[in-house]
């Protein structure tokens, strides 16, 4: 397992992980806490703007291309027809104390569960399943938590992770 302190916010689309994962990491920012995060897209993505120089440089074969400005920098790895492992990604991470990943809910990776009444799936726990995040009540046998109260849901991460 990574030695970093990761935990996975996930569920089916639509069912508020992006909103309470932005809720979170602003109460764990304002305890102190450095927080990355690394989220999961079914789609491909774009990080430049075609014709800018960085863009052309990638698209001249550059397998690992930065962008560097007095705010902020961003490295793009070409990984054609070779995904990156989760493992690899994560292990990119560098000054942080806690990263949350959200989707990957598939991977061996700590995780809580979003779920929504209005979803129309079932429940989605496994293994590493540690605690659901709902609007409801449900008849589970893990930890139930208020998607609604973002607070619970940092105490509860932080009572995983620190304690």
């Amino acid at each position: 397992m990574h030695k970093k302190k990761i935990i996975g916010i996930c569920g089916y689309s639509g069912s508020g992980k992006t909103t309470l994962l932005k809720q979170v990491i602003s109460l764990l920012i304002k305890q102190g806490f450095n927080v990355g995060s690394l989220k999961h897209a079914h789609h491909d993505i774009e990080l430049d703007i075609p014709g800018k120089d960085s863009y052309e440089l990638r698209k001249a074969g550059s397998v690992q291309t930065a962008i560097v400005c007095d705010n902020r920098y961003a490295i793009i790895h070409e990984t054609p027809n070779k995904p990156a492992d989760l493992a690899t990604v994560i292990n990119q991470f560098t000054d942080v104390d806690i990263i949350l990943i959200e989707g990957f809910k598939h991977e061996k990776i700590p995780k809580i569960i979003c779920h929504r009444q209005t979803i129309n799936h079932p429940v989605f726990i496994d293994d590493l399943t540690l605690a659901i995040a709902s609007d409801n009540q449900l008849n589970i046998s893990i930890p139930l938590l208020d998607i609604n109260q973002p607070q619970q849901v940092v105490k509860f991460i932080l009572d995983y992770l620190f304690n």
